[in-house]
């Protein structure tokens, strides 16, 4: 599949995690047929990686009362979570110097020489949320590799589900290690944490 010539805007992806995340809140099967047309469009466009779909989208949530609302309620929310985001600091009630043991322990995983391939999960990411297939396409790998991979990406808290709490992307120390999910599931999108940005920026700066 070819990749956009082109990073996404900031706008452009945060259209695109509000959308994702809105579809999973609402329940398409009870809009009318013509607008589940749209919608499916809209997701086997993005799925071929027709990024220009993205202009697209707000006139479609447009089309439902409940769509629209909870299209909006999410980009709020992101809008909060890409804002705590540059702050780059974390300022969460845990006990004592709990805290500052843990915060330790994750910027030394940061430290740590990540798998090519892990990298690139997260740079695709960074991009895009996207399921395991999608990944697995990507990659060009079975899906137990893959799986075995996001699980690792998942222990390390550098990615969390476009479904998931917004809080563990923010503040990924306090997301649960536990991977819900199997190794051939096709419905989970899956996006980049603080901590999977972090090592992205790291990699960008050694590179210069």
């Amino acid at each position: 599949m070819s990749q956009p010539s082109n990073p996404l805007k900031s706008s452009q992806k945060r259209t695109l995690d509000a959308w994702k995340i809105a579809l999973k809140r609402v329940d398409v099967d009870t809009f009318p047929e013509n607008l589940k047309v749209k919608i499916e469009q809209i997701e086997r466009d993005l799925s071929q990686n027709n990024y220009e779909v993205i202009s697209k989208i707000r006139e479609v949530v447009k089309e439902n009362d409940n769509f629209n609302d909870t299209y909006q309620t999410v980009r709020q929310e992101l809008a909060e979570q890409y804002s705590s985001k540059e702050r780059d600091k974390i300022a969460i009630p845990l006990e004592g110097n709990n805290l500052t043991n843990r915060s330790f322990k994750n910027r030394e995983k940061t430290k740590q020489k990540i798998d090519p391939k892990a990298l690139f999960i997260l740079q695709e990411l960074d991009t895009y949320p996207l399921t395991l297939r999608d990944l697995k396409y990507r990659l060009d790998l079975p899906s137990w590799e893959v799986y075995k991979l996001i699980k690792q990406l998942w222990n390390d808290r550098k990615i969390n589900k476009v479904s998931g709490n917004i809080w563990y992307s923010v503040f990924p120390i306090t997301k649960p290690r536990n991977l819900d999910i199997q190794e051939d599931d096709s419905e989970t999108y899956f996006t980049v944490t603080s901590l999977g940005k972090t090592q992205l920026r790291k990699l960008s700066n050694s590179r210069r």
